[in-house]
């Protein structure tokens, strides 16, 4: 049984899109590699990350009310208290869906196997209590820009290559975090809701 939070540690008066997230700090490092793409790429039609929201996503959720943003929020923080901190390793860069019909460019990630199990058991849960329905194989990785099309995937192919063996300093991950993502004009912000320590 998942304690419920408090009606004051929430106070939710609409639906909500939430997920959750490992929140990925914003450093010069990651800063540099994503303004390297957008340098090599800026002919093209990319919208590129805000390296202020990176995170690597776990469970994307969508549109719940107030009784189903707690039960995530419950399920998340059970969960979690089951798992020691861990480090993530950022290396390689790659595309989604392929080279021809590119539509994510993404940077790569290297989790320990307690991730992986961390992930699925929150993911079972969640489906269980019908907030989550898995589609496809979870791949960890950093989006870095999403398009629909792109002239040059000649250019984007050598960029690529040109980062294939990249390697960032380290994340040390300590939480996960429900957020909110706020459609706006300008972009998406994301406001995180409850954070749940990994402490076993």
């Amino acid at each position: 049984m998942y304690m419920q939070a408090s009606k004051e540690e929430y106070n939710f008066e609409r639906m909500k899109r939430i997920f959750i997230a490992v929140d990925i700090v914003n450093n010069t490092e990651l800063a540099g590699l994503l303004a390297s793409f957008k340098q090599a790429l800026r002919e093209e039609r990319i919208r590129w990350v805000d390296p202020g929201n990176m995170h690597l996503t776990l469970a994307f959720l969508g549109d719940n009310d107030e009784g189903q943003v707690k039960m995530a929020g419950d399920i998340m923080s059970a969960t979690a208290a089951r798992f020691e901190p861990f480090e993530i390793v950022f290396k390689g860069t790659g595309v989604f869906r392929n080279m021809k019909q590119a539509r994510v460019i993404w940077l790569g990630l290297k989790v320990p196997d307690s991730f992986y199990r961390m992930q699925e058991m929150l993911c079972d849960k969640l489906e269980r209590e019908g907030l989550y329905r898995k589609e496809k194989k979870f791949k960890p990785h950093i989006t870095l820009g999403r398009m629909r099309y792109i002239d040059s995937r000649e250019r984007l192919s050598e960029i690529l290559k040109e980062h294939e063996s990249v390697k960032l300093p380290p994340r040390q991950v300590s939480e996960l975090i429900l957020f909110e993502s706020i459609l706006k004009p300008g972009g998406p912000e994301y406001r995180p809701l409850r954070r749940a320590p990994l402490e076993a």
